[in-house]
């Protein structure tokens, strides 16, 4: 399917159009050295569109000829707690999925640097005795377990060899909202769901998350395909697998563990709808909020330096909605990832600096970008004896 004027799920042709920007970066997991190459990064344009009949939302001017996964993309947040904790949890979640006292022969596809599969190895207790990943952007240097495979490339049906016949969990995390095409990429992954005891496991944003919690934030180039629970169900149905959806990271992902449908176990949430009315909810209250943080960043501003807490997708994003004559109206970006630390965030040039600098600048205003770190980032100010004004989005 290549009109994304329709639903790439469904096909339906009715939509709302729920965000348009343009000129925004290609990529958000990037940073710079120098504050040219920053400014200068390619961009492309937004038209975030949800679908009434399926709930499904998608960018219809996504174009995937401007995006290149390299060795500089980098979405490492290994520096927070809470999100090491999740990681933990979710690797847990893949091995309970298969019967106690069983063998694990694992598959990810877009599986990154390999951190995940590599935990999920590790907290096996030797159950996993074969892990293969499927990833371009693959560049560790690290020498891998010996059960460890990673093919350096997308994957495809050209790839169906490459995967283990004793395979029995396939797993893709943050990889189908990267995906143009989702109906062709579950129709590769389908391929494998060739026998009833395999369980293929998918984590994805959960776009009636953002809708509900208006993060505008977390509409950008990168994310073309966001799913509803009712969206999911439908594209499995489609490609004869049925499964359980329930949210996790408090509540802003999607986590779904599917079968064949001749396996026998019946999909227990067969009518998962999504509310219709959320669309033009968000759309209004995002220009009120929008509006809100404006004055606010603005009376801040007199106070002395403001920075965002997060220099990764949902800070690009926020950053950009905030400039002022071409100019940020942020003045840095905290991050814990110290290899994006001095250097520049795309388009924006909004520098990005350690917890440790921005008390040494006295920063007077924090906005924290994602309210699961709130905890960890109050914690952490306070061991540097250091009191600024802190502000979280989507903070309920």
């Amino acid at each position: 399917m290549t009109n994304t004027d329709n639903c790439p799920v469904c096909n339906c042709c009715e939509k709302e159009v729920l965000d348009l920007r343009s000129q925004i970066p290609t990529l958000q997991n990037i940073t710079f050295k120098t504050l040219e190459e920053a400014l200068s990064f390619s961009t492309g344009d937004l038209s975030m569109c949800q679908c009434r009949e399926c709930g499904f939302v998608w960018n219809s001017l996504f174009d995937e000829s401007l995006i290149n996964y390299n060795a500089d993309y980098d979405n490492d947040v290994s520096g927070s707690e809470y999100y090491n904790q999740h990681l933990k949890n979710m690797a847990d979640k893949v091995l309970t999925s298969v019967p106690e006292g069983q063998p694990i022969h694992y598959v990810e596809i877009g599986c990154g640097q390999a951190d995940f599969l590599k935990l999920v190895v590790e907290r096996s207790n030797g159950r996993v005795l074969t892990a293969t990943g499927f990833d371009p952007s693959f560049s560790s240097a690290e020498e891998l377990d010996s059960r460890v495979t990673i093919h350096k490339s997308f994957f495809d049906k050209t790839c169906l060899p490459l995967v283990p016949e004793q395979v029995n969990v396939v797993c893709s995390r943050h990889t189908i909202e990267h995906v143009k095409d989702v109906r062709h990429f579950l129709e590769c992954i389908s391929s494998l769901m060739t026998s009833p005891n395999r369980k293929l496991i998918i984590e994805t944003p959960d776009a009636e998350w953002i809708l509900n919690n208006v993060a505008f934030q977390d509409f950008f180039y990168e994310h073309c395909s966001l799913f509803t629970a009712s969206s999911t169900q439908r594209l499995l149905s489609d490609y004869n697998l049925e499964g359980q959806i329930s949210n996790v990271y408090d509540g802003q992902y999607l986590w779904v563990e599917a079968v064949s449908k001749w396996s026998g176990v019946k999909d227990d949430l067969p009518c998962r709808n999504f509310d219709s009315s959320l669309g033009a909810e968000y759309i209004k209250r995002t220009t009120e909020l929008v509006s809100q943080w404006s004055e606010y960043i603005e009376k801040q501003s007199a106070k002395g330096p403001v920075a965002i807490w997060g220099a990764a997708s949902k800070g690009v994003t926020f950053s950009l909605l905030f400039l002022e004559k071409s100019r940020p109206m942020i003045d840095y970006a905290i991050d814990l990832n110290v290899e994006k630390q001095n250097r520049y965030l795309p388009k924006t040039g909004v520098m990005v600096i350690s917890p440790e600098e921005a008390a040494n600048k006295n920063i007077k205003t924090v906005i924290v970008m994602n309210p699961n770190y709130q905890a960890e980032i109050l914690k952490l100010a306070e061991k540097l004896n250091w009191n600024p004004e802190f502000s979280t989005l989507n903070d309920s």
